[in-house]
């Protein structure tokens, strides 16, 4: 007779036998294919969402659910259902000291109704560890802002804000050649990163090469076009930005959260800088000079 974990495999490589929907797990993003988890899981535990399944019990009949960590025998929770329990969907606890001490694992449920029914797969990982520094904005002045000129004197590369902002993040000892980082990004309506939120949160990716290894050098991601990334933000307003290094799909660090505060007011003017020409004012300054 075959394992509840060999029952999982068998389910997973020929498609035979799975009449269930994946199971769900509350805080995890379904379009996380890595299924990173809440912050506290391994503090509080999860919980397992599943489906209710089609054969549900609708008489005296007593269904039970089995829910494995895949490559173990025993299942970490077991609960039963009757008639009277029916629900759309079903939340089911799993304590923390059940879970596997394991960076990322995958789980699956049996249902032991009229035939036993076995679901796919869903990959968990636990939220990785908050080891990196936050990323820099070397277009920001010594005060933090970016405004409508370019600070003084101007770097190599430099943008103006309506061209974009250089956000950079410094080469750490933890980078591997094909890594990706996946730079997060949000506008928001105060100076230091919090109330109100003026953008959803965009992701940014850049993979790292070999070369990016070798020459140990910082990685510069540019925040384009102007429309949406930085146009919501206008005066004593912030940005913040924070970044994840996945390896294989899986998030294995993560940084702390960087804010640069965005000021667009055109000084002296009325409305706020979104061109070189919205600066014309300065006598051509902007265009001919680059500064």
């Amino acid at each position: 007779m075959p394992t509840p974990g060999d029952m999982s495999t068998d389910a997973g490589v020929s498609g035979a036998g799975i009449l269930l929907n994946a199971p769900r797990v509350q805080g995890v993003d379904p379009a996380d294919p890595g299924g990173t988890l809440p912050d506290d899981a391994k503090l509080k535990g999860i919980v397992v969402i599943i489906d209710r399944w089609p054969a549900f019990p609708i008489d005296a009949r007593i269904d039970r659910v089995e829910i494995y960590v895949v490559g173990t025998v025993a299942p970490v929770v077991s609960r039963t259902y009757r008639a009277q329990d029916a629900a759309p969907e079903f939340f089911i606890e799993v304590a923390a000291a059940l879970l596997p001490n394991l960076t990322t694992f995958e789980i699956f449920y049996i249902v032991y109704s009229i035939n036993p029914s076995t679901s796919p797969n869903r990959r968990l990982s636990f939220a990785p560890e908050q080891v990196l520094p936050g990323p820099n904005y070397p277009d920001a002045n010594i005060y933090g802002y970016i405004n409508c000129t370019k600070k003084s004197p101007p770097e190599p590369g430099a943008l103006f804000v309506w061209e974009g902002i250089r956000v950079v993040i410094a080469f750490n000892d933890r980078f591997l050649a094909l890594d990706v980082i996946e730079l997060y990004w949000q506008g928001w309506n105060s100076l230091n990163g919090t109330g109100t939120p003026l953008t959803p949160v965009y992701t940014f990716t850049k993979n790292l090469s070999a070369t990016d290894i070798t020459d140990r050098l910082a990685l510069p991601i540019v925040i384009q076009p102007f429309v949406p990334y930085i146009e919501p933000m206008k005066n004593n307003h912030s940005a913040v930005a924070s970044y994840r290094l996945t390896r294989g799909g899986i998030a294995v660090y993560r940084s702390f959260e960087s804010v640069v505060k965005i000021d667009r007011v055109r000084s002296g003017h009325q409305g706020y800088c979104d061109s070189a020409d919205s600066m014309a004012y300065l006598n051509g300054h902007i265009k001919s000079s680059g500064y």
